[in-house]
This record gives structure tokens, C-alpha cells and sequence, in this order.
């Protein structure tokens, strides 16, 4: 346990999207790894471990998002245990379900770790990935540790991931005063447009990311206003259904629309994998995993769609603090995630 928390020290410090190289170097110094690739473009670098004898690849990173403003119990970036568990910034998303991953496996892993995937996550996981399949790098099984467990380590798994739709939509008007009578967009939209999210249906998520007027005045309405919309879907279907809708309301509106499609949903059915963890989580934990396909498999998808034919799913820590202030876990959890991947990867390799 010791060992295990003093590994732990090792990378709960303050690393943000695009942190430095020596990050990477104490990591590679501390662990005593061998056959590594540090893949660097632009301000991106990727930490690749590779193993010629192993065809499954685990995926993770280490950057975090920012601690934000508010006054945290302890410093977000120390590593102190604080009644039984660690309060730090990145510990659940997901440094700690790495150190669990890395702390007894590192001799027989093939593992990218990344500083991109909490910004654009254009040239972390996906650009090295493409890397290897361009090298022929054959891989059949990747393996992501986002924090998907809900009240006890190893409850659920994820196989899948929703799509993204987004949306951006420019209403065009008349300048208003409020003194007088007239339209106003405001109260057009709200009384008109958020028809929508009453029709989005289980397991789809429809949300209004922004709504924008650049009008500083508390007594004059602008003539633009600006909606942001995200739609997360399960079947490319529901864009065409969604397009209809958006197009009857606004045929006779005054407006602009742009469209883009950010993420394809997958659902990665032919699972051989499933089985053994399953077993592994039953054996230790004395539970029946559930499989949730709400998504949350972050960049497993790149590989999902680089390797199309691999096998993937994702097991981590208790999500219920993930980016949040005081984020936590305890320290048993940690060890806990660390014996069932030991007993996993050591079944498979």
C-alpha cells in the first residue's frame, strides 16, 4: 500500500492540457520504462510504451482540467490522504486509475499517454493512433480507464459512445427599444424554439450550450441573437430527424444555421473481452457489472474507429466527483482497480 500511494505522489501535481516534457520524464524515470516514443507535435507530446509481443493497447492521460476558482479544503495539486482518501485535482479523470493500470502491469503493456485530451484532442490519442496503423502496428484490444463506476468499483462498464451533433444558429432582427411595442427575438425564442428538447427522446440528450445577444443595455434589444446547441444521439437517423424538425419550425424565419457533426455514435457489440473482466469483477468484488451505454469513452473512440475491428471497453474509478471541486477517491479504490486489471491483463497477455 505504501509503494502504491508513494507511485501515486508521483503524478498528482498540477499537469493542465499541453504540460511540459519533464512531466513525462519523471514518469518514465520513476517507473524504469523501457522501450518508450515520445511522439511530439506541436504542443502536444505523447508517451508511447510499446511491447511487440502483446496485441492489446491500454489508452490514458494526463492532463486535467483547471481547478477553477473556488477555494478547495486542501491544495488541489498536493498528494496528502485526507480520511482515507486523496484530494486532488485529476485523480479520478484519471491519474490514479493509470497508476492502477501501470503499477503492476508496466512490463507487459503496450499504453499511450497523452497531454491532449481534456482540449481539442487533435494530435493525443487520435494522431498517434493513426501513427501506428500507418507503421502496421496490429492491435485487437484496447482497454480506457475513464471513471465509469457509479457506487462501487467495477458496477459498470462501457462499450459504447452517444454521437455529437452541434449546432449554431443566428436569429436576425430589428433593433428594439423597450419602451415600445415590437418584436423581440428573446421572447420569440423561448416562447417558440424550446419545443425541441420535450422531443428528444430517452438516451438522446438535447442541450442549449449559449444563447447570445452582445447587448450590454438594460433597455434596448438587439437585432441579433445566437443559440448554441449540442445534441448527443445513439443512430445517425436522429440527425436527418432533428434537421426536419429545425427546418419546418425556420422556413419562414429570418435565420443563418451551421451544422456540424463532432462525434459518430459506435457501439462495439462483439466483445470476447467482456467475459473474462466481468469474472475478474465478480471474483474480487462480489458483484454483477452492468454494461451503461450512455457513452463516456473519451478517446477509445479514435480507436474504435482507426482499428475497426478491434474489441474495447472502458472500467474506472467512482465517477461521482470527476471535474468537480475537492475532487476524491479513496485510496482502497485505487488498489482495488489495480488487482482486478492485474488479474485481467495477466489472463489475457
Amino acid at each position: 500500500m505504501i509503494n502504491f500511494f508513494n507511485s501515486l505522489k508521483k503524478i498528482l501535481f498540477k499537469s493542465l492540457s499541453y504540460c511540459e516534457k519533464k512531466i513525462f520524464l519523471i514518469i518514465i524515470k520513476y517507473f524504469k520504462l523501457i522501450n518508450i516514443e515520445l511522439i511530439k507535435i506541436r504542443k502536444v507530446i505523447n508517451l508511447y510504451l510499446y511491447n511487440n509481443y502483446y496485441n492489446y493497447m491500454y489508452i490514458s492521460h494526463i492532463d486535467t482540467v483547471s481547478e477553477s476558482n473556488v477555494k478547495w479544503i486542501l491544495n488541489p495539486f498536493l498528494s496528502l490522504l485526507f480520511k482515507k482518501k486523496i484530494i486532488n485535482r485529476g485523480i479520478i479523470d484519471m491519474k490514479g486509475s493509470f497508476i492502477s493500470v501501470l503499477f503492476f502491469n508496466k512490463k507487459i503493456l503496450n499504453f499511450i499517454l497523452t497531454n491532449d485530451e481534456e482540449s481539442v484532442s487533435i494530435y493525443g490519442i487520435q494522431y498517434t493512433l493513426n501513427i501506428l496503423n500507418i507503421r502496421k502496428k496490429k492491435i485487437y484490444f484496447f482497454m480506457g480507464t475513464e471513471p465509469t463506476s457509479e457506487n462501487i468499483i467495477g458496477d459498470y462498464t462501457k462499450i459504447s459512445r452517444r454521437g455529437s451533433f452541434n449546432l449554431k444558429i443566428i436569429f436576425l432582427g430589428k433593433n428594439k427599444h423597450c419602451a415600445y411595442i415590437g418584436k423581440n427575438l428573446i421572447k420569440m425564442l423561448f416562447k417558440n424554439f424550446f419545443f425541441l428538447k420535450n422531443d428528444v427522446k430517452k438516451f438522446n440528450i438535447l442541450e442549449y450550450t449559449n444563447i447570445f445577444c452582445g447587448n450590454n443595455s438594460d433597455n434596448f434589444l438587439s437585432n441579433k441573437l445566437f443559440l448554441k446547441i449540442n445534441f448527443r444521439f445513439n443512430f445517425l437517423r436522429k440527425i436527418i430527424i432533428l434537421k426536419k424538425k429545425f427546418l419546418k419550425f425556420l422556413i419562414s424565419k429570418n435565420v443563418y444555421i451551421v451544422w456540424k457533426l463532432s462525434g459518430i455514435p459506435f457501439f462495439c457489440y462483439k466483445n470476447f473481452f467482456l467475459k473474462n473482466i466481468f469474472n475478474i469483477i465478480y471474483y474480487i468484488q462480489n458483484i454483477k457489472t452492468k454494461i451503461n451505454f450512455l457513452g463516456g469513452t473519451s478517446d477509445l473512440r479514435y480507436c474504435f474507429y482507426i482499428y475497426q475491428y478491434s474489441e474495447i471497453f472502458e472500467l474506472g474509478l467512482i465517477n461521482k466527483s470527476i471535474h468537480k471541486i475537492n475532487e476524491n477517491c479513496f485510496l482502497d479504490d485505487c488498489l482495488i482497480l489495480s488487482i482486478i486489471f492485474y488479474y485481467f491483463i495477466y489472463g489475457i497477455k
